[in-house]
């Protein structure tokens, strides 16, 4: 007879343990999913394939990179503006909902509850990846860190500082000049097929290297024709698109941390490719730490310095605390601008007449001195592209909010704390009550009178984006420069781009232009 615990037990009664364990586990998943479920009814929800294991599938079909925005479209279009999907409790037991919504006065109550929704995501998402930066603390009042890190970085985007990184911003747009018109030789025709994405995410990641850490990236040289004399080695390539490489990896990671259970990023082959990632990510940023400190007594401003010299009332960032804010804007700090440069440009080259209009207001001012404290005054037209462009395509599709509490929006719509709103910025791009029946239209114009208070690319409340100014001023100077010096079209056999998201917005089959020298 078997013993536990020093006391014999009899065969059958280990057997009956073994039978009915199981069923009763079984049973008790049963009854609180059909609990959560009678809690969340009121919301429209896609149909669940099973009871115990809630609307994961439809979660993880809507965070698909590839899928997920068609998907979510579909899934408005039968449920309407506001609808959610319910998260087995069991494998989140902290986010049972996600509550998505596209209706302006929803999002107009969310916004108003700041005391209710004024972070991200806990335990999820950034929070998972770099949980010291300002994309994952909690705004959890005046005295939180974040608070704090928002008020110390602040100033990095005041008019001084954008004076400060005109001049090297300047002269990387000379340098992608110079690459593109490179290419076009190579190609021994009057016009080169480019892809700008790619370029324009390598150009601004060594932007936002220079003026945020005195870092002397060269990834834009990287896209040099293979022959061309100056064109970097196999290893100093590899070494300059590591960083880019690692970087989308943690996006991706990221993204798909939002929606699945915490176990799925533990598997072999994503564990061993994030691990990768954050080595890279961790040697960039000991590189970034050196060069910074050698380049603090230099005449260029660079982020960096001012960061880590940052205080108030003798309160300074921890060295864990400046590493985490130096990777995200690094990461950030490229890949939104350069996206939505790439999409004004794809929009430009379809629209000739939008192209007219931007060359003839370019030709009069001097690109290579314009300072970027003066983009928006000069150059009004170009300013509106970039931001119609940004409209259509938001970089940022989503904007995620956290219950802290128990609430519920819209009279009927309940929540528990800890349930993720998601506010669909992609939905309210093409919404025709604020933008009218040519919604769906690239019309620069539209913007000259201003944008509709729902109009969030940047985000809401006190987390709208830190480096929305920079973003503007520097894809708006990028976008206008380009169109100065190159005119661009769409080739025969160019791929019609398609969107990928993870976090970010970009063509799954970047932005394939034909351009030539103007």
């Amino acid at each position: 007879m078997p013993s536990v615990a020093g006391v014999d037990v009899p065969n059958w009664c280990l057997a009956g343990a073994a039978v009915l364990t199981p069923a009763a586990i079984y049973a008790y998943l049963l009854r609180v999913s059909r609990q959560q479920r009678e809690f969340f009814a009121e919301t429209p929800q896609p149909k669940e394939t099973s009871l115990i294991f809630g609307g994961l599938e439809s979660a993880d079909l809507v965070n698909n990179p590839e899928k997920g925005l068609a998907a979510m479209k579909q899934f408005y279009k039968e449920l309407g503006n506001s609808w959610g999907i319910r998260l087995p409790k069991w494998l989140f037991p902290n986010t049972q909902f996600l509550f998505l919504t596209a209706d302006p006065v929803i999002i107009s109550e969310i916004m108003s509850k700041k005391d209710i929704f004024h972070s991200r995501p806990k335990g999820l998402a950034f929070d998972t990846t770099i949980p010291l930066g300002l994309l994952s603390l909690r705004a959890e009042g005046p005295h939180s860190r974040w608070a704090l890190h928002r008020r110390l970085a602040s100033p990095l985007f005041s008019d001084s500082f954008l004076l400060g990184y005109s001049e090297q911003v300047q002269e990387k747009a000379k340098l992608m000049q110079f690459i593109l018109n490179e290419r076009i030789k190579a190609a021994k025709a009057e016009a080169a097929e480019c892809d700008l994405q790619h370029c324009l995410k390598l150009l601004t990641l060594d932007v936002i290297g220079s003026i945020g850490f005195g870092f002397n990236s060269k990834a834009t040289m990287t896209y040099l024709p293979e022959d061309h004399p100056q064109a970097l080695s196999e290893a100093e390539k590899t070494a300059e698109l590591e960083f880019l490489q690692a970087s989308e990896v943690m996006f991706f990671e990221t993204h798909q941390r939002t929606t699945e259970p915490w176990m799925m990023r533990y598997l072999p082959h994503r564990f061993m490719r994030w691990r990768w990632a954050k080595g890279v990510m961790d040697k960039r940023i000991n590189a970034v730490l050196v060069s910074g400190k050698e380049s603090s007594s230099g005449a260029k401003l660079n982020m960096l310095k001012a960061l880590k010299d940052a205080q108030e009332g003798g309160q300074k960032m921890s060295k864990a605390e400046v590493t985490d804010e130096i990777l995200t804007l690094l990461a950030a700090g490229h890949e939104t601008t350069g996206h939505t440069t790439s999409w004004a440009l794809y929009e430009v080259a379809r629209h000739p007449e939008v192209q007219a209009k931007m060359l003839a207001e370019v030709s009069t001012v001097d690109l290579e001195t314009l300072p970027l404290t003066q983009v928006q005054s000069l150059l009004p037209y170009s300013w509106m592209t970039w931001q119609e462009a940004l409209r259509l395509h938001p970089t940022v599709p989503f904007i995620p909010r956290q219950a802290e509490v128990d609430t519920t929006l819209g009279g009927k719509y309940n929540l528990t704390a800890g349930c993720v709103v998601s506010v669909s910025q992609f939905m309210l791009a093409v919404n025709e009550e604020m933008w009218g029946p040519d919604a769906a239209s690239f019309v620069p114009e539209r913007m000259e009178k201003g944008y509709p208070e729902m109009h969030l690319p940047f985000g809401f409340g006190g987390r709208t984006c830190i480096g929305k100014r920079l973003a503007y001023v520097e894809g708006v100077y990028l976008l206008a420069f380009l169109v100065k010096n190159f005119s661009s079209r769409i080739g025969d056999d160019a791929p019609v781009p398609s969107p990928r998201v993870t976090v970010t917005q970009s063509a799954a089959e970047g932005i394939h232009l034909m351009i030539s020298s103007r």
